[in-house]
């Protein structure tokens, strides 16, 4: 069966299934693990994002996508993330998914990653054959990827759609925007410098550097209430 709500959501963001677009911006580090949890039933789903990452990687809040992978407690979610990101990483030479990636593990127990591959042994077989080096490292047999830029929409088109993002792409998807997708997210991670390093998965002395940067930018604020730093977005 189709994940349409799944895919609605991509298409918010310009990939080009046949299913109607989410009303509203989805939150892109959730929708990535959600994906990693798909891709085994949605076999078209795995060039289109990779193509997606690729393009659009610093549309990514890294330190927040890594503390989220390193909550993942599922195996095989963990082992398509990894394989996801690495998988575009490598296309477009880049380390901005370095982070995420090494709180990724790959499975015990290899195995085809698409559902249809496993259904019997000869296809299990042919797909082990077939496999990309990063699909043999994971776990997860699948043939080699390659880039389709005739499913993604420019750049244009998306910011245009999603002005939210633009904040995302000015700071290049670094510890700064994940502060703010955050502190967006979760009014409660701004409790203290400590409770927001948690959630983005960075050092405390890392996010105090940031939050100065943002302070003087006019996009946090900083209150010490009873001596006690809070956070929040202005």
């Amino acid at each position: 069966m189709v994940n349409e709500p799944l895919l609605s959501q991509w298409v918010r963001l310009g990939a080009l299934f046949n299913v109607q677009p989410s009303d509203s911006t989805p939150d892109i580090e959730r929708l990535l693990l959600d994906t990693a949890a798909a891709l085994p039933s949605i076999p078209r789903l795995l060039p289109v994002c990779v193509t997606w990452l690729a393009e659009y990687y610093r549309l990514v809040c890294r330190h927040r996508l890594a503390g989220l992978a390193a909550q993942s407690k599922t195996a095989d979610i963990s082992a398509a993330l990894g394989l996801l990101l690495q998988t575009a990483a490598e296309i477009a030479k880049i380390d901005h998914f370095n982070l995420a990636v090494k709180q990724c593990t790959p499975i015990t127990t290899p195995k085809p990653l698409f559902e249809a591959d496993r259904l019997s042994d000869s296809l299990a077989a042919l797909a082990h054959r077939k496999s990309s080096p990063l699909g043999l490292h994971w776990g997860l047999w699948c043939d080699p990827v390659q880039i389709a830029k005739d499913t993604i929409r420019p750049l244009a088109w998306l910011l245009d759609k999603n002005p939210s993002l633009k904040q995302r792409a000015i700071f290049s998807g670094n510890l700064r925007a994940s502060i703010l997708q955050t502190l967006a997210d979760n009014r409660q991670a701004g409790q203290s410098e400590s409770q927001l390093a948690r959630h983005c998965f960075a050092t405390r002395k890392a996010i105090r550097d940031a939050l100065d940067h943002l302070e003087f930018c006019q996009l946090i604020r900083r209150r010490t209430p009873a001596g006690k730093i809070c956070i929040s977005l202005c």
